[in-house]
């Protein structure tokens, strides 16, 4: 389904019905900056606001998921077609970028009661052995991974808002929306593999002392 699209015919269904975005906002339980994006086709309504909007419309869920193509689909298959759109971009990536930074600081904690004081932090293969080649105080260890974690969660949020991104996946969605969903989706592995180097970090700390 393409963004700018679907906008243009839920700005037309809105003033056949004889409403504000104001008011369609007030009946969806949403603002009306929400409605004003979905008509600019700048973002799609959450999957639990298509059924609402629609009856706000005297719509099917067929028409309003189609633009009122008449295609003959039913209901169920626009739902499908729409959730399996927006399912990568569903997931609350900036609750995973805080549960990779809490998990990093609850490892740290593990590592203070079961690791020595100094800890191998750096290893090399000799001999079919792996010996270590750098070792710190756990307790310095630690903060640096947390350090990591921390700075890696904030370099993930401001790209999640940043103006750059914003714009190009802007234009993503309009002129690519089958690609936009999964383009998101390689933006924000690539965010959470940066997140998760200090948590392996750790997890090589509890592994190899």
């Amino acid at each position: 389904m393409d963004a700018k699209a679907f906008g243009t015919f839920l700005a037309e269904a809105r003033k056949a019905k004889g409403l504000t975005q104001s008011a369609l906002a007030e009946q969806l339980h949403v603002t009306d900056k929400a409605v004003s994006r979905w008509e600019r086709g700048l973002g799609f309504p959450d999957i639990n606001t298509l059924e609402p909007l629609a009856d706000a419309l005297g719509l099917t869920l067929s028409q309003l998921m189609h633009a009122d193509r008449g295609d003959g689909q039913s209901a169920e298959q626009s739902l499908e077609d729409f959730f399996s759109l927006l399912a990568p971009s569903r997931i609350q990536w900036m609750s995973v970028f805080d549960a990779i930074f809490w998990l990093t600081v609850g490892l740290a904690i593990w590592i203070q009661f079961t690791c020595p004081w100094m800890v191998a932090v750096q290893w090399h293969p000799e001999s079919g052995i792996i010996t270590p080649t750098l070792t710190m105080p756990k307790p310095v260890a630690c903060l640096i991974c947390i350090g990591l974690s921390a700075f890696g969660t904030l370099i993930c949020k401001s790209a999640e808002h940043g103006f750059f991104r914003h714009s190009f996946f802007v234009w993503e969605k309009a002129f690519h929306p089958r690609l936009f969903p999964w383009l998101e989706l390689a933006f924000h592995l690539i965010y959470t593999w940066l997140s998760l180097v200090p948590l392996f970090g750790e997890s090589m700390i509890l592994l190899f002392n």
